[in-house]
Order: C-alpha cells, then sequence, then structure tokens
C-alpha cells in the first residue's frame, strides 16, 4: 500500500528511533553537603573570633566619628526592626531555594556564597577591633584570661541564637568591621531576585525594600557604623554576581573559564567543583515546585 493510500486508511507512519537519547543530568547531593560544612565553619569561625576580640575591644573610647550619626538620632530599639525583616527576607530566599526545581544545586551555591562572605567577616573582625558605636551599647565585663572554657562558653550562647538579639540580647562586642545583618539581608533579597521564577518579580522589589529599610534601622540603631555596612553590602553583592559570573563563562567551558579574570579568585577552582553536575543554562529554568516527599497532588497545584 502506498503511503497516501495509508493515510487515507488511517495508516500510522512510524517514527524514526534514535540512536542516542540524551540523559537527564544526574545531581549530586554531596557537594550540597560539602557547602553545608563549609558555612558550618565559617559560622563557627565568626563566633570565635567574636568570642576572643571582646578581651581586646577598646573600652572607655567615644564612638569614631560617622556622617550618619551627626545627621540622625540613635533609637536603640530599631535592631529589632532590622531582624524582622532580615528573618522575613531569608525565610522568603529558604522557601524559594527549597521548592525550586534544581533546589540542590541552588542551595550549594547559596551556602558557598553565604560561608565566603562570612569567613571573609571572621577575618576582618579579627584583624581590627574599635570602639562600640554607641555609648548605651552593653560590653560584658573582660575576663581574666580567654582561655578555651571562656572562649567555648560564648561561642555556645551566640551560636544557640545565631547572633539575633531578638532570641537572645548580645553581651559580646567588637564584630564591627562588616556587618553581619547586612550579609544576611542581601544575600537573601539576592538569592530571592535570582531564582525566583517571573511571576514572583513583584515580591523581589519588595524585599529589596525590606533590606534597605533593615540597613537604614542598623544605622538608627547604632549597632555599626556606616563603613561596615558599606562594606557588607559590597562584599555580599560582588561575591554573589562574580560567582554566578563564573557560572556563566563555565558554561563556555574550562578554556574560557581559565581565561577570565575572575578565575584568578583563590575560590574559583571551587566554583568548578560545585557546578561540574549542574544544568546548563537552556535547561535551568527558574520553576518552583514541591519537594518530591509532598504528595503529588500539592506539587502540581503550587508549580509555578
Amino acid at each position: 500500500m502506498a503511503p497516501k493510500e495509508a493515510l487515507l486508511h488511517g495508516g500510522l507512519t512510524p517514527l524514526p528511533i534514535l540512536d542516542h537519547v540524551p540523559k537527564p543530568i544526574e545531581v549530586h547531593r554531596r557537594r550540597t553537603f560539602v557547602t553545608c560544612g563549609l558555612l558550618l565553619l565559617a559560622w563557627i569561625a565568626n563566633d570565635v573570633a567574636l568570642a576572643w576580640i571582646h578581651e581586646r575591644v577598646p573600652r572607655g573610647v567615644p564612638p569614631l566619628p560617622d556622617l550618619w550619626f551627626n545627621f540622625f538620632p540613635e533609637l536603640t530599639g530599631a535592631i529589632y526592626i532590622t531582624e524582622y525583616l532580615m528573618i522575613a527576607v531569608m525565610a522568603n530566599a529558604i522557601i524559594v531555594i527549597i521548592c525550586h526545581q534544581h533546589r540542590w544545586v541552588v542551595a550549594r551555591r547559596v551556602l558557598f556564597i553565604t560561608a565566603l562572605c562570612y569567613g571573609y567577616r571572621a577575618l576582618c573582625i579579627t584583624l581590627i577591633q574599635v570602639p562600640v558605636p554607641s555609648v548605651h551599647t552593653y560590653c560584658a565585663p573582660k575576663s581574666e584570661s580567654a582561655d578555651f572554657g571562656v572562649v567555648a562558653k560564648r561561642v555556645f550562647g551566640m551560636f544557640s541564637s545565631a547572633g539575633i538579639e531578638s532570641l537572645r540580647q548580645r553581651v559580646l562586642c567588637g564584630d564591627l568591621i562588616v556587618s553581619g545583618h547586612t550579609l544576611s539581608l542581601f544575600i537573601g533579597e539576592m538569592t530571592f531576585k535570582q531564582y525566583a521564577p517571573k511571576k514572583l518579580n513583584w515580591l523581589s522589589y519588595v524585599l529589596t525594600g525590606c533590606s534597605i529599610a533593615g540597613i537604614i534601622c542598623i544605622l538608627l540603631a547604632r549597632k555599626h557604623y556606616t563603613i561596615d555596612v558599606v562594606l557588607g553590602y559590597y562584599l555580599a553583592t560582588r561575591t554573589f554576581w562574580s560567582y554566578h559570573s563564573l557560572v556563566q563563562v563555565l558554561n563556555f567551558g574550562t578554556a574560557e573559564f581559565d581565561k577570565s579574570l575572575l578565575a584568578r579568585t583563590f575560590w574559583a577552582p571551587i566554583v568548578k567543583y560545585l557546578e561540574a553536575d549542574a544544568p546548563p543554562p537552556s535547561m535551568f529554568v527558574n520553576r518552583l515546585q514541591w519537594p518530591s516527599a509532598c504528595p503529588q497532588l500539592l506539587r502540581r497545584k503550587c508549580a509555578y
């Protein structure tokens, strides 16, 4: 029977059989757990640094001159507004990470960027100590000797509250050079903006406003000098953008990656390791869905 006659009689033309069917990319979760370990180390490094430098912070010295302090009054309770905004921004970012269809890749990127930023912060607060920016800031008395037991007790107290004053009043002083609240605010804000679906673009502007309001409240509460906030913003944004720029360059091949000036950073080889099994840009779509452990019906209804 001719092909035309076969179609008239309801015949079906067989589809060609592909010799090679591309396999789905298998994402190895161990890379994400490695970044979890790096973040934990950076967190502990910050707490240990603060517990140690508390003994070295100048006491009885007036705050350093700051242009912001010349024009705006001190509002000590404003720090709680910052922390509420920070929790809201971070909660939205965490939801996007957990519900992203490439959640394991997104999580490892954000965890590594956060670990890198807080690692830099631990180094900065260890290198230099300045007077506290407010005369109303309470600093616990110095110990006779900052031995291992004293430092460990302080670290445990800070670790249990994650540095949030709403959970536990802080009594240690010295972590000023880079604002940790600013790091958390803008890493959370950029994570949401980078990985949320386009339908949620409006919410990214809300979170940007929350981040800006948060750093204003930090300065009003005089928990940091203006330079601390500026350095926190600069460190968070440049690290986040540099990492994702390296990811884009890596998609053109290892040779192009090695030619990039950003590849001169000491952490560029880690980007190669973390992105070894990441989907290419053509397959990386910002789509939210419930994790596989959730009921199928909920995942279909809530997917973007």
